[in-house]
């Protein structure tokens, strides 16, 4: 099954904001630290997957917007593919953290979705 979260990042985040995300993913390891494998906590980057044999995709979350790698590249749009794995579970919760707290929910520089067709502009 090809189950994938999506989310169109328009700027950077700022320092404050990491801190915030980077702090939620945190204490959402506590919680499930048997669903996740922790690659990396920066200070520009978050990336995480399932363990083991629930795992599908990366998911990675950068601070800044990346520089295209060719023209015509769409850096904002992003997605992870995890076939509802549990980890699912963790990159929905990140993703409406980010969206509903972090930032403000009218805020039209983020906005998430998944193949479930739930999407938040």
């Amino acid at each position: 099954m090809g189950y994938s979260n999506y989310w169109h990042q328009k700027r950077s985040f700022t320092d404050s904001e990491w801190s915030e995300i980077k702090e939620y993913l945190s204490r959402i390891y506590e919680r499930h630290h048997n669903t996740i494998s922790l690659s990396e906590i920066t200070d520009e980057v978050l990336q995480f997957n399932g363990q083991d044999s629930q795992s599908c995709e990366d998911f990675t979350l950068h601070k800044n917007i990346q520089e295209p790698r060719y023209e015509d590249e769409n850096v904002e749009f992003n997605f992870c593919k995890t076939r509802q794995l549990p980890y699912d579970e963790v990159v929905w919760k990140l993703l409406k953290f980010i969206k509903f707290l972090v930032l403000d929910p009218k805020d039209k520089s983020f906005s998430i979705s998944n193949d479930n067709g739930v999407s938040y502009e």
